[in-house]
C-alpha cells in the first residue's frame, strides 16, 4: 500500500521524464552513442540512473495533460539532441582532419566500414577515432557528462524550455571554425605533402625516367607516416582543449 501510495501523478511523470532526459542523453552524446554498446545496456543504464537520481530531482510543476507532456518529451530529446551534436563535432573535426591526411597520402580508396556508426570511412579516420575515444575515456569524459546531466536536473527543471539562442550561436560560430580547426590539424602533413609534390615535379622534369608511381608515392606516404608519428601527441592535445571548450560551451545551453 505504500509502494501505491507513493505513485502520485506527479511522481509517475516526474520518474518518466527522467528516463527520457536520461536515455536521450544515451542516445546521443559521444561514446554512449556508438552501437557498438547493445541497446539492452543503455537502457538498463539509464533505468538505473534514473531510480539513482529520482530522489533528488526536482519534481515537475507544470499542469499535467497530454499536450504538455508532448512538449516535455520533445524539449528534453530536442536538448539531449544539441548537447549531443555539439560534442560529437569534436570527433568529427578529427576525423575531418584524417580524411585531408588519407587524402593527401592516397589512402582514400582504402576505405572500411566504421564500426561506430556503421558508415564508410579511412582508415587513418578509424585510426584517430579510435584515440580520440582512449583519450576522452582516459579524461573522465563518460563522467563529465553524467556529471552533465546531473547539473541539467537543477539548472534546467523538465519541462522547461533551454536557451535556443545560446545554441544556435554555438553553431554558427563553431562551424565557421570546423574547418579551420580541421585543416589545421592536418596542415604540417599537407605542408609536407605539398612541398614534395613541387620536389617530384622539378626531379620529373630534370629526369625524365624518374617514375612518381614506383618511387615517388611511397616515400610521400613514408614522409607523411614519419611526420604523423612526431604531430600525433600534438593534434590529441588540440583535441583535448577544443573537447574542454565544448565541455564549457554546452553549459551554456541551459
Amino acid at each position: 500500500m505504500e509502494i501505491l501510495n507513493y505513485l502520485t501523478p506527479i511522481n509517475v511523470v516526474t520518474f518518466f521524464l527522467l528516463f527520457i532526459r536520461i536515455s536521450s542523453f544515451l542516445s546521443f552524446l559521444p561514446f554512449f552513442n556508438y552501437v557498438n554498446i547493445p541497446m539492452s545496456a543503455k537502457a538498463a543504464l539509464s533505468i538505473w540512473l534514473s531510480v539513482l537520481f529520482f530522489p533528488i530531482v526536482p519534481k515537475v510543476t507544470f499542469e499535467i495533460n497530454l499536450l504538455n507532456l508532448a512538449l516535455a518529451i520533445f524539449n528534453e530529446v530536442t536538448f539531449a539532441f544539441f548537447v549531443g551534436m555539439a560534442l560529437q563535432l569534436v570527433f568529427d573535426i578529427l576525423k575531418y582532419a584524417a580524411e585531408q591526411i588519407s587524402f593527401v597520402m592516397g589512402f582514400t580508396m582504402a576505405n572500411v566500414v566504421d564500426p561506430n556508426f556503421g558508415t564508410q570511412s579511412t582508415i587513418l579516420s578509424q585510426f584517430f577515432n579510435w584515440i580520440a575515444i582512449l583519450i576522452f575515456l582516459s579524461l573522465g569524459g563518460d563522467h563529465l557528462e553524467i556529471n552533465f546531466i546531473a547539473k541539467t536536473f537543477q539548472e534546467l527543471p523538465f519541462g522547461a524550455f533551454f536557451d535556443y539562442k545560446n545554441v544556435y550561436e554555438y553553431f554558427i560560430v563553431y562551424m565557421s571554425k570546423y574547418f579551420m580547426l580541421g585543416i589545421g590539424l592536418a596542415f604540417p602533413i599537407l605542408a609536407i605533402s605539398l612541398m614534395s609534390d613541387i620536389i617530384f615535379g622539378m626531379i620529373m622534369k630534370t629526369m625524365p625516367q624518374f617514375n612518381l608511381l614506383v618511387v615517388g608515392f611511397p616515400i610521400k606516404i613514408t614522409i607523411a607516416f614519419i611526420v604523423l608519428i612526431v604531430i600525433l601527441s600534438s593534434m590529441m592535445v588540440m583535441f583535448t582543449n577544443i573537447l574542454n571548450d565544448a565541455f564549457l560551451a554546452v553549459l551554456h545551453f541551459i
